[in-house]
C-alpha cells in the first residue's frame, strides 16, 4: 500500500527516537579522565616530551575501561596536548601547540598561572580585538543601539554601590558594544575566553566600591566617544579602560 503523508510523519517521529535516547545517556566517562590529564599536563606533572602511561595503566588508575581511555586519548590529541606515534606511545606536546581556545585547556592554564602570564596575554587579546571592534561600532551603531547602550550605562550608574551586580552588568555593556561592531567572529572569540578569566580570582579579585567607581569612569568615557561617533577616541578609551582595570587588579594581587 503506498505511503501517504501520515506515514511520512510517523516515519519522521521514529527517526527521532535514537537521538532522544542519546540525549538521555549519562555523560561520557572519558570527560573526567580528560579533565584530570589536562590538569596534570598543564600543571607540569606530565611535562612536554614525556610519555603518558600506557592504556592499561591509565585504565587501572582511573577505574575505567581501555575504550574510555582510548576516547580520552583522542580528545587530548584534538586539544593539541599530545602526539601519538606508532610504536612510541603517546607523548605530551610542547605548550606552544596547545589549543588555548579550548575551554578545558584554558581553564587549567588560568588556574595554574601563578605568574599571570596567560592572563596578560588574554588582556592583550581583549585590547586588540575590543579596540578594533569599538572603532567599528562607532561607525555602525544605530539610534536604537545608542539607546540600548545608554540604558545599560544607566543601570551601571545605579549599581555603583553593588560590585557584584555591577560586574554582571559590565559584561552586558561590553558585549553590546561587541555586537554593535557586527564582527561576529571577534565577539565569539571574546565570549569564549573571557568567562574563564572572570571566574578566576587572579583575574577578577573581589572588587570594592572604589574599584567600581574607577571602572565606571572608563565606561562613561567609551560611551561619550561612541555617541560622538569618534571611533579612534573610543578605541583609545577602551584600551585605557581595559589595561587600567587589569593594572589595578594585578596591584591588588601583588602582581
Amino acid at each position: 500500500m503506498p505511503s501517504g503523508p501520515s506515514d511520512g510523519a510517523a516515519s519522521g517521529s521514529a527517526d527521532l527516537q535514537p537521538g532522544a535516547a542519546w540525549l538521555r545517556r549519562p555523560a561520557r566517562l572519558g570527560i573526567p579522565v580528560v579533565a584530570a590529564l589536562v590538569d596534570q599536563i598543564v600543571g607540569g606533572t606530565l611535562a612536554p616530551g614525556s610519555l603518558l602511561p600506557t592504556e592499561p595503566a591509565l585504565a587501572e588508575a582511573f577505574g575505567v575501561s581501555r575504550t574510555v581511555i582510548r576516547e580520552a586519548g583522542k580528545l587530548l590529541q584534538e586539544k593539541g596536548l599530545t602526539h601519538v606515534r606508532q610504536g612510541q606511545g603517546t607523548t605530551v606536546a610542547p605548550s606552544e601547540e596547545w589549543n588555548l581556545l579550548d575551554p578545558v585547556v584554558l581553564e587549567a592554564m588560568i588556574r595554574h598561572d601563578e605568574s599571570m602570564e596567560i592572563l596578560d596575554d588574554l588582556v592583550d587579546v581583549r585590547v586588540a580585538l575590543e579596540c578594533d571592534m569599538v572603532r567599528a561600532a562607532a561607525k555602525r551603531m544605530t539610534p536604537e543601539d545608542h539607546a540600548a547602550l545608554g540604558q545599560v550605562l544607566a543601570e551601571l550608574e545605579s549599581q555603583l554601590a553593588d560590585p557584584v551586580r555591577y560586574q554582571d552588568t559590565d559584561t552586558r555593556y561590553h558585549d553590546l558594544i561587541l555586537r554593535c561592531s557586527r564582527n561576529r567572529l571577534g565577539r565569539s572569540i571574546i565570549r569564549s575566553i573571557h568567562p574563564y578569566a572572570r571566574a578566576s580570582t587572579r583575574y577578577n579579585p573581589l572588587a570594592d566600591v572604589e574599584d567600581i567607581r574607577r571602572s565606571h569612569v572608563g565606561h562613561v568615557a567609551i560611551h561619550e566617544c561612541l555617541v560622538r561617533g569618534d571611533g579612534d577616541a573610543a578605541a583609545a578609551a577602551m584600551e585605557e579602560h581595559i589595561r587600567g582595570t587589569w593594572t589595578l587588579r594585578k596591584r591588588k594581587r601583588g602582581g
